[in-house]
């Protein structure tokens, strides 16, 4: 598995599951088909399945490892959870195994990071034991931005239990929260020396980015600030999924200009294949050089 470096600190993903998904026309309610089309020619069959052109998605967490911690940033959808969406309903998959093959067993993580609390950014934080949800990281403190937990919090008591982000909510935050594990922060937070938050919300509330610096160099952890790399070229296509479409598109041209600045390493939540890159102005856009 690829392993990348950033100072004395190192990165890895690790991916749960991939394949395609929505269309873009209704993934993207901005969506216009020549625009796609003008980039469709890299984006086969990477991130465009070939002749149906739906879009290829990944739910991969990040593992990160500093010289003093092992960060685990964004958990994917967990197994044996029930979830309206079939491709990620009772899922089954070797997660941990592949975390444990990359030198990240459970037990090693100090601190789980959830960029926001959509239901796939927060499965495994638990797993189930003796019919129970139990954080699945026993050794770890999970770190929830306190505007984004607010916000669903709210809205669990506005709409009822197992009802918020298709029931994750409830077996996936909430445990966390009733082990004593979580630790609500706000952006000026620095669990390690070298990690940094800052707000980006818009796809939710409380969507943050996570700056690792060292040695001159930056990665920046974008969780769904963009789904799929034609954001990059088109920043003002917020997603269906967006709590506010226009402050989403706002802040995600002010993440792509924030890694234009620092030459960050951006490293996405969904992007399969080639996963990261860096990010060049364009125009009055932006384009991607991956990082492969």
């Amino acid at each position: 598995m690829t392993v990348r470096t950033i100072g004395g600190a190192t990165i890895q993903k690790v991916e749960e599951i991939c394949g395609p998904g929505f269309k873009p026309a209704r993934m993207f309610p901005k969506f216009v088909q020549e625009a796609f089309d003008a980039q469709k020619h890299w984006m086969v069959p990477e991130h465009v399945e070939p002749g149906s052109d739906r879009l290829v998605g990944s739910v991969h967490s990040w593992i990160v490892k500093t010289p003093k911690h092992t960060i685990l940033i964004d958990t994917c959808l967990g197994n044996h959870k029930q979830r309206h969406n079939p491709g990620w309903n009772n899922l089954d998959t070797p997660f941990l195994e592949r975390l444990k093959a990359c030198g990240c067993p459970a037990e090693s993580v100090d601190f789980v990071m959830c960029t926001h609390l959509h239901v796939d950014h927060v499965g495994w934080n638990t797993k189930l034991q003796d019919g129970r949800w139990v954080p699945t990281f026993p050794n770890a403190r999970y770190l929830f931005a306190k505007r984004e937990y607010a916000h669903w919090e709210s809205e669990r008591r506005a709409q009822g239990a197992g009802k918020v982000n298709d029931g994750s909510f409830d077996d996936s935050v909430l445990p966390v929260v009733e082990a004593g594990k979580a630790v609500m922060i706000e952006t000026d937070h620095q669990p390690d020396p070298l990690l940094t938050l800052k707000d980006y919300p818009g796809h939710t509330p409380g969507s943050v980015g996570i700056n690792l610096k060292d040695g001159g160099r930056q990665a920046t952890f974008s969780g769904d600030i963009m789904h799929h790399p034609i954001q990059v070229y088109h920043t003002d296509w917020s997603s269906q999924f967006c709590w506010n479409q226009e402050l989403s598109a706002k802040n995600r041209r002010k993440l792509l200009e924030d890694c234009v600045e620092s030459n960050a390493l951006l490293c996405p939540a969904h992007f399969p294949g080639a996963n990261a890159g860096y990010i060049r102005p364009q125009g009055d856009a932006f384009r991607i050089e991956w990082d492969r």
